[in-house]
């Protein structure tokens, strides 16, 4: 498989059982620069390589995914998406899967005609507020880095700051948008997603309690 190739064409690429003995940020040199989170500020203790792994919302903090969903599904969403230029690269690697858990992507030209009829190119959010009175950035869903148009998105760290947020949102939280989506099943160790968070939406499915040892790595690159 030419991944490269593959990953410029779709938009995000399925390895299975690749080099399960490779380190992650070795991998993802292959392909860009790593991006070290832990130069962002309120990031600093984030290392490069994060090791994510399913947490009930009584053991998790309310500023991740699990303080809010738990084992529950995690909604579609771009990773750092509070971020003025999200990473455009994420690549997750299995340490233990299962089978009964899935990553769900969901390519933006699935979706992008019923974005533009809600208002996607005026649809303007804000990072979700902390508490602070620091003033909040304001962030297009839609932009471009380089002349190549980029989407953002989620529902859990982003605030709307007008309507067509609140329309967007709608459409993406519900069911018939969830089953638009493509499984991908991390399972084995090795099997690896690089995927493109400037043009793909990606969730997880719910996590049974059997299934609680999962364990992936993640790593930004741009």
């Amino acid at each position: 498989m030419d991944i490269k190739s593959e990953l410029s064409k779709k938009g995000f690429v399925f390895i299975p059982k690749w080099e399960p003995d490779a380190e992650i940020e070795y991998l993802a040199k292959k392909f860009g620069k790593i991006v070290k989170v832990s130069d962002y500020v309120g990031h600093e203790i984030i290392p490069n390589t994060q090791k994510i792994r399913p947490k009930t919302q009584s053991n998790s903090s309310k500023n991740q995914y699990s303080g809010k969903f738990g084992l529950d599904a995690f909604p579609f969403h771009t990773d750092l998406a509070h971020w003025s230029k999200p990473p455009k690269f994420l690549m997750l690697r299995c340490v233990r899967g299962f089978e009964q858990v899935s990553t769900k992507v969901l390519p933006l030209k699935y979706i992008l005609d019923q974005l533009f009829e809600l208002g996607l190119r005026r649809a303007v959010a804000q990072p979700r507020s902390n508490g602070s009175n620091t003033k909040s950035c304001l962030l297009p869903l839609l932009f471009k880095i380089n002349n190549q148009r980029c989407i953002r998105w989620d529902s859990l760290f982003l605030e709307a700051v007008n309507d067509n947020v609140k329309r967007i949102q709608h459409v993406m939280l519900k069911n018939e948008t969830w089953d638009m989506a493509i499984d991908i099943k991390l399972v084995d160790s090795g099997d690896t997603l690089i995927l493109n968070n400037h043009s793909n939406f990606h969730a997880r499915s719910n996590i049974p309690k059997e299934c609680i040892d999962r364990e992936l790595e993640r790593v930004y690159f741009n």
